[in-house]
């Protein structure tokens, strides 16, 4: 089988594993690295073994022995960039945010469309086998009619005011933080899971550090400010709570924090339907508790079959994270080998599409919108456009 050959753009937090989620997918292979340092983009790439290490973005993109293009970089780039990636006839994957309105969003999927190229968003959390299973029980009735859907995104990493990142920023990060970045997340894996669909939500922001110091020099995820300093004002929401509406009345909440101490990635979801509920968190991923009124049980992950000579590790060798990704970008490189049509509006898609990507960013939106008014808000009020998929 040929690989695909793929440029990784961004040498930040999430650029390597995306390099290392393509080289254990079974279908590519990584033949360039972008970057905007030089120091910093020589040192990763040397670290990751990539021969070809670039600050000419052009070059990547007009090069036609590039397959795919990652896009790993500060969010206010991704809009810019995914369109010269898919102008240039690239396949494109995007870190969520995917845009940071929703009309530029909704401008990628229609760009993707027309030139008939395949495109996702990472919603990496889908990858997870004990996701898919949530789903699956769900879809076959086994919880009954869902009635409630909660859960919480928690973590620490901007719990000090000496804790800064480009996130803080608003003209890079875009005016929502914690929402864009961490309940995003919820926001997705909640509707793909329950195959429901928020209508409306009501949304409350807190930014419980107004004041933080900003190091002299760049910094990267996870970072905490150390020498010369300056202290800066922070617009976006270091935490939300956010009530939610879905079609057909189910109800749901979720908690969103970044200054949460003792919590590094703290995701969890519940359903509750009219016969059983089901909950799963992220820290403890190889286990799914299905509950009933008569007794609850734990669900483990069974032993996964081998795609593209790739095995997933046995049942009772946990899988994380990494693997998650791996499992997701599988999926999408799959389908560009295989020459699958495009996923139509609605339809099932084996990957999160920039619909999906576009919707959450429509939540996102929504949910600035309901705080900043006190009231609630229809998803409808700044929606991208028609149904997405929510199947992957």
């Amino acid at each position: 089988m040929t690989l695909l050959r793929a440029a990784v753009i961004g040498t930040g937090f999430v650029g390597p594993h995306h390099v290392d989620a393509i080289r254990r997918g079974g279908y590519g292979e990584v033949v360039a690295l972008g970057g905007a340092d030089r120091p910093q983009l020589d040192a990763v790439a040397h670290r990751l073994g990539i021969a070809r290490a670039t600050l000419d973005i052009d070059s990547l993109l007009s090069d036609p022995g590039i397959d795919v293009v990652h896009i790993c970089t500060p969010n206010v780039t991704h809009v810019a960039l995914a369109t010269a990636a898919l102008e240039a006839g690239k396949h494109v994957v995007v870190e969520k945010p995917l845009a940071l309105d929703a009309a530029s969003a909704r401008g990628l999927v229609d760009l993707a469309a027309r030139v008939e190229r395949h495109a996702m968003v990472s919603f990496t959390y889908r990858g997870y086998p004990m996701i898919r299973q949530a789903r699956s029980l769900v879809a076959d009735g086994t919880l009954g009619r869902v009635r409630l859907a909660h859960g919480q995104y928690l973590q620490d990493w901007l719990a000090r005011a000496t804790d800064y990142n480009w996130r803080l920023e608003p003209a890079t990060g875009g005016a929502s933080r914690a929402i864009a970045d961490i309940g995003s997340h919820w926001f997705d894996t909640i509707e793909y899971v329950s195959g429901l669909r928020i209508e409306a939500v009501l949304a409350d922001l807190a930014t419980f550090i107004p004041f933080r110091a900003r190091p002299a020099s760049d910094t990267v995820a996870f970072g905490t400010a150390i020498g010369s300093t300056e202290q800066v004002a922070v617009a976006s929401e270091d935490a939300a709570t956010i009530l939610v509406r879905f079609e057909g009345g189910a109800r749901g909440a979720c908690v969103v924090s970044q200054v949460s101490p003792g919590h590094k990635n703290d995701f969890a979801i519940e359903l509750t339907g009219t016969d059983r509920s089901l909950a799963w968190r992220q820290e403890a991923p190889e286990g799914l508790w299905l509950g009933a009124i008569d007794g609850a049980q734990l669900l483990v992950r069974a032993p996964a079959p081998v795609e593209a000579g790739v095995p997933s590790l046995p049942a009772g060798h946990p899988e994380g994270w990494g693997e998650a990704l791996r499992d997701l970008l599988r999926s999408f490189y799959a389908a560009i080998v295989a020459a699958d049509p495009l996923p139509a509006a609605g339809a099932p898609a084996p990957y999160p599409t920039l619909a999906d990507g576009a919707r959450a960013v429509t939540f996102v939106e929504a949910a600035l919108i309901s705080a900043r008014e006190s009231r609630w808000v229809a998803m409808s009020e700044t929606s991208p456009g028609p149904k997405e998929s929510t199947d992957a």
